[in-house]
C-alpha cells in the first residue's frame, strides 16, 4: 500500500517569494519584536499556510537519499533565500516515471514498518483542520466522491528522522507570573528522585538542578510537563514554550518566572517510545533550531 498520491501544488506567483514564506507563527511566541519585524517586512501578504511534518524511520535512507540523488531529472520550481535568516530553499518537481519509481519506494518501504510507518513531527494542527475539511465535504457528497475527493489526502513533508540535516532539539518550559519559589517547592515535593533525569533551571536570583522520578515516565519533558499542567490548574502563572538555551535564560530573569532547561530525546527513541506508549507529550522536541524551521510555502486548492 502507497499512502501518496499525485496532487496538484500551489506555489505563488508573486514578485518576492521573500515575504511570501514565513516561518509557524507558534515560533518566537515570546519575542514579538520577532513578529513585529515580519509585519514590517510582509506588509499585507497572508502569513498563514498548512504545513504538516511527516517523519519516516528509514534507516537505510532509501527513499529521500534515492530521490535526493535524482535532481538533474527533474525541473527546479522555486530557489530563494527566506527571511530573517531563515537560510535558502529549492524546491523541484517530481513527476512522470520519477514520482511512479518513487511511490514503489513508498511502497516497499510501508511494507517493512508496518506497525509504524509514520509519525506526525510537526502540524497536529493543520492536520486536523485538513482532516475537518474533509468531513464537512463528505456531508455534502456521494460514497463514490468522498473516495476520489483531494480533501481526503492532506499534504504533508516527508522527512527521514536519521537524516543527518534534522536535529532534534529540547523544546523549554518558561513559568511567568507566578511564585517561582513555591513552584520549585512543590516540584522538589512530588516528581523528584534520587539519581533521576537532571534538569536544569533558573530564576532571576538563582539556578540549579532538579532529578525529576524516572519511576513516573521514561520521558523527563512528560513528567515535567505532566505536573506543570496540574500545578498552574490551582496556582498562578503563564506557561510557554522556548526554543533556545540563551532565549529561556534571558526570559527567566524577568520577577516572577522560572526556566526549565529539557534534555534532547534521541531520534532512536521516537518510533519505539510511540510505539510502546502512545503519543508523546506536546512540544516534545523541535526539528531544528527556530530559524531553522521549514517556512510555509506550498499550498492546495480544494474544492
Amino acid at each position: 500500500m502507497n499512502v501518496f498520491l499525485p496532487a496538484d501544488i500551489l506555489i505563488p506567483d508573486v514578485e518576492s517569494m521573500e515575504k511570501w514564506s514565513v516561518i509557524a507563527c507558534d515560533q518566537f511566541s515570546s519575542q514579538p519584536e520577532y513578529w513585529k519585524d515580519v509585519k514590517e517586512t510582509v506588509g499585507d501578504e497572508p502569513v498563514e499556510l498548512p504545513h504538516v511534518l511527516l517523519l519516516c524511520d528509514d534507516r537505510s535512507d532509501g527513499l529521500m537519499e534515492w530521490l535526493s540523488g535524482k535532481k538533474e531529472e527533474m525541473r527546479k520550481i522555486y530557489n530563494f533565500n527566506l527571511m530573517k535568516e531563515g537560510g535558502h530553499i529549492s524546491g523541484w518537481l517530481v513527476s512522470g516515471k520519477l514520482a511512479k519509481d518513487f511511490g514503489k519506494k513508498i511502497t516497499s518501504y510501508e511494507n517493512i514498518s508496518a506497525e509504524m510507518p509514520y509519525a506526525v513531527g510537526d502540524g497536529n494542527h493543520s492536520l486536523a483542520t485538513a482532516k475537518v475539511c474533509y468531513e464537512n465535504y463528505k456531508k455534502t457528497h456521494s460514497d463514490t466522491e468522498n473516495a476520489n475527493a483531494p480533501a481526503r489526502y492532506a499534504m504533508v513533508e516527508l522527512e527521514n528522522i536519521h537524516d543527518k540535516a534534522l536535529e532534534f532539539s529540547p523544546i523549554h518550559r518558561i513559568v511567568t507570573e507566578t511564585d517561582e519559589e513555591a513552584l520549585l517547592d512543590e516540584l522538589q515535593k512530588t516528581c523528584c528522585a534520587p539519581n533521576g533525569y537532571p534538569v536544569q533551571w533558573y530564576t532571576k536570583e538563582r539556578q540549579g538542578v532538579l532529578y525529576l522520578n524516572p519511576n513516573k515516565s521514561r520521558l523527563a519533558v512528560a513528567i515535567l510537563q505532566n505536573f506543570l499542567d496540574e500545578y498552574l490548574k490551582n496556582h498562578r502563572g503563564q506557561m510557554d514554550y522556548i526554543h533556545g538555551e540563551e532565549t529561556l535564560k534571558n526570559l527567566a530573569e524577568k520577577e516572577n518566572a522560572v526556566g526549565f532547561l529539557l534534555p534532547t530525546m534521541e531520534k532512536r527513541e521516537l518510533f519505539p517510545y510511540v510505539t510502546e506508549s502512545g503519543t508523546l507529550p506536546r512540544k516534545t522536541f523541535s526539528m531544528g533550531h527556530a530559524t531553522e524551521k521549514r517556512y510555509y510555502l506550498e499550498a492546495r486548492q480544494i474544492r
